[in-house]
């Protein structure tokens, strides 16, 4: 399964609205900050990345567009 699959299962399994790749659940008030630090964390564990003090922006984890590109990148700079 890929990276944006398993967001897209995440978010159908923690909220109760379905949303689309490029939805701001944020910004539609389908989430809070408690959803928020979840999402940090299954990130983390889920695709073994380190998400540091910088990273913590809503930008990178506002959409499943955002959270896919965010993993890409991070991976991306691992494997250098």
């Amino acid at each position: 399964m890929g990276i944006k699959q398993k967001i897209r299962d995440y978010f159908s399994k923690t909220i109760s609205a379905q949303v689309k790749d490029e939805d701001d659940v944020f910004s539609l008030g389908v989430v809070d900050s408690l959803f928020a630090l979840q999402l940090v964390l299954f990130v983390e564990q889920e695709f073994d990345v380190q998400v540091e003090g910088d990273d913590l922006n809503l930008d990178h984890f506002c959409t499943i567009n955002a959270i896919h590109s965010f993993v890409e990148a991070k991976r991306a700079l691992v494997s250098q």
